[in-house]
C-alpha cells in the first residue's frame, strides 16, 4: 500500500501501537501513565471504559478506583469488547468514567464520538481525552510528514480551543487540563536520552508545548428550576360585552336586600 493512501481503521491502530513502541513513544507512554496515575484516582464511581489501546498490556485505567473497567477496541480480542466509538454498545447513563485514546484525532466523525460518550455517562460523569497537540514538535513532525498517511502523522490534532468549543456544545465542563511529551518525536533511542533535560522545561511556562494534551471533563445536567411568574391580572369570567358587578356596587346590593 502507498503512502498517500487512505489507511484502515485496523492499519491506523496497528500504526499508531507501532510508533508507541519506539524510544519515543515508550517514553511518552510513560509520561501518560505518570499522568493519569494523578488524575483518575480521584475520579469515582462503578464503571469505567477504556476506548483504545496501544497494546495489548496497556492498561490505562490501572490507576483507577472503580472496581469494574471495560476495555473497548475495533478487533475482537481476549478481555475487550469489540465494537466502534460511533455506536457504543452501552445504555443511557451507565457509565461513571470514560478514556478516549487518541480517538478523536482518527475518527471519522468525531462530533459523534463525543455525542455517544456523552449519551452513555452519566449525570456528573467524567470523560478523559488524550489527543495530539498540534502546537507542539508533534505538530511539527506532522507538518514535515504531511503526505504521510501512517498514524500519528495521518490523524487530525485539534488545538485545544476547538476541542472546547465541543465540550462546551455537549455541556461538558472542562475540569482540568495537562500536556506532556515535550520531547521531539525521534525514534532514535541515544537522542531521545541526550533530550531528556526538555522534561523540566515545563517548569519555564513550556508545558502547553506538549505533544499529548489530557483534557478531564465532567457530563453536566441542566436541571429544569421553576421560575416565578409575574403577575397576571385574572381572565375574566364573563363574556367582554358584560360589566363586571363592581365592589361598590355588590356592597350597596347586600346592603338593600339587608333593609328589606
Amino acid at each position: 500500500m502507498r503512502e498517500s493512501e487512505p489507511r484502515s481503521p485496523v492499519q491506523v491502530i496497528q500504526d499508531l501501537q507501532d510508533w508507541y513502541a519506539s524510544p519515543a513513544g515508550k517514553h511518552l507512554y510513560e509520561e501518560l501513565q505518570d499522568c493519569l496515575s494523578q488524575v483518575l484516582p480521584g475520579l469515582f464511581g462503578y464503571y469505567a471504559l477504556q476506548v483504545g489501546a496501544l497494546s495489548r498490556e496497556a492498561d490505562l485505567l490501572q490507576s483507577s478506583r472503580i472496581g469494574r473497567k471495560i476495555y473497548m477496541a475495533l478487533e475482537p480480542c481476549q478481555g475487550t469488547v469489540s465494537a466502534s466509538p460511533l455506536a457504543l454498545p452501552f445504555q443511557h447513563d451507565s457509565l461513571d468514567l470514560m478514556v478516549l485514546l487518541h480517538t478523536l484525532d482518527f475518527s471519522p466523525d468525531p462530533h459523534q464520538v463525543l455525542r455517544e460518550a456523552h449519551r452513555v455517562l452519566i449525570s456528573e460523569g467524567h470523560l478523559v481525552v488524550i489527543a495530539f497537540n498540534p502546537l507542539s514538535m508533534m505538530g511539527l513532525a506532522k507538518l514535515a510528514l504531511l503526505r504521510s498517511r501512517r498514524a500519528p502523522w495521518g490523524g487530525h490534532f485539534y488545538t485545544a480551543r476547538r476541542l472546547r468549543d465541543w465540550f462546551s456544545l455537549l455541556d461538558l465542563a472542562i475540569m482540568e487540563t495537562r500536556h506532556i511529551g515535550l520531547r521531539p518525536p525521534v525514534r532514535n533511542l541515544r537522542v531521545q536520552q541526550r533530550l531528556g533535560f526538555l522534561d523540566h522545561a515545563s517548569r519555564y511556562g513550556l508545558a502547553r508545548l506538549g505533544s499529548v494534551q489530557i483534557f478531564v471533563a465532567k457530563k453536566r445536567v441542566l436541571t429544569l428550576t421553576p421560575r416565578p411568574q409575574p403577575w397576571r391580572a385574572p381572565k375574566p369570567v364573563l363574556p367582554v360585552n358584560v360589566a363586571e358587578p363592581s365592589a361598590r356596587e355588590a356592597n350597596h346590593a347586600r346592603a338593600g336586600r339587608y333593609l328589606h
